[in-house]
């Protein structure tokens, strides 16, 4: 078993963990939140298994901030006083917390460790997009009973562009 097989084994189990969660909710913006972390981990893991076969695997922006985001900013705009009615999704978010911080740290050393500079480069950037992923559910938990607070949050609120 390689490195490469490790990193694709853990966002296997990401994504199965946002596929199971996505069925247990019953609220549909949890569902389309779920849904988009599970599609995130999907394709980390195509990425991570073209490189594993000789292709290079680029990682490309995601767009899983704005999505969310605009979620959110959809159940202000309706005046919705929660993103999601479906309690168990707080718990849901803590055990994806979880998940996105040991993905990250994963991804963080083997890229201190690694020889092949092409490997380290895409485990830097995975690194990089899990720590965005744990900042955005770290978030959804601490607010996702308080859109309008989340919406008007520095990292996440409506900002004129520069």
């Amino acid at each position: 078993m390689t490195i490469l097989d490790d990193a694709i084994g853990l966002e296997e189990r990401a994504r199965m963990y946002y596929a199971g969660a996505a069925e247990r909710v019953t609220d549909p913006s949890g569902k389309k939140i779920l849904t988009l972390l599970m599609n995130e981990e999907k394709r980390h893991a195509e990425i991570l298994a073209k490189m594993k076969g000789g292709s290079r695997g680029e990682l490309v922006d995601s767009s899983l901030l704005r999505e969310v985001r605009g979620l959110v900013e959809g159940a202000v705009k309706e005046g919705k006083d929660a993103i999601s009615s479906d309690g168990s999704l707080r718990e849901i978010l803590q055990k994806a917390m979880e998940i996105e911080q040991a993905t990250r740290r994963f991804y963080k050393e083997k890229a201190a460790s690694v020889d092949d500079d092409k490997v380290k480069d895409l485990f830097s950037k995975l690194a990089r997009q899990e720590a965005s992923h744990y900042l955005l559910v770290s978030g959804l938990a601490e607010y996702f009973d308080r859109p309008v607070e989340w919406v008007e949050s520095a990292e996440f609120g409506l900002r004129p562009e520069y």
